[in-house]
């Protein structure tokens, strides 16, 4: 699904079918544009999208080590294509979460290339403490992993 809709950051993309470069850099278009506490209140936003987690899969095997809050990603696989559903209990944690799995979701196996070098350039790093750094690091990692659990 592919289509446009207004925010107050201005038009913004759905990127549900896009490749993993076009996410990045749409995400870093919106990214730029935005300064200081505006790109934190950016990422506290989006995880106003993240659809509730039921509390069924609110498990231990699902939940990420070294955050720091409680953030739980639970991988879906359908074909050779990974998707992921996560929630967390503290909205910079849960929004950073979103934007790092959107890049991901819908992307076909051997494509997913989680390294914290593209999550450097999207500028979103630096606004996070060393434990929300850490737990961002365990994020990739975890993506890293079931993406070799699969192939």
């Amino acid at each position: 699904m592919v289509g446009i809709w207004s925010s107050k950051y201005g038009k913004r993309l759905i990127m549900s079918m896009q490749d993993i470069q076009t996410k990045i850099d749409n995400y870093k278009e919106v990214l730029t544009m935005l300064q200081g506490h505006d790109k934190l209140q950016y990422i506290v936003d989006m995880s106003r999208e993240v659809e509730p987690l039921d509390e069924k899969y609110k498990l231990d095997s699902f939940k990420i080590r070294g955050c720091a809050s409680s953030l739980w990603v639970v991988p879906m696989y359908k074909e050779d294509v990974l998707n992921f559903m996560h929630d967390a209990d503290s909205a910079i944690t849960k929004g950073y979460a979103k934007i790092v799995l959107d890049i991901f979701n819908g992307q076909k196996l051997d494509d997913i290339v989680a390294s914290r070098d593209i999550i450097k350039d999207l500028g979103i790093v630096e606004l996070l403490t060393v434990q929300r750094q850490n737990g961002l690091g365990s994020l990739l990692d975890t993506i890293q992993k079931h993406d070799g659990m699969v192939q």
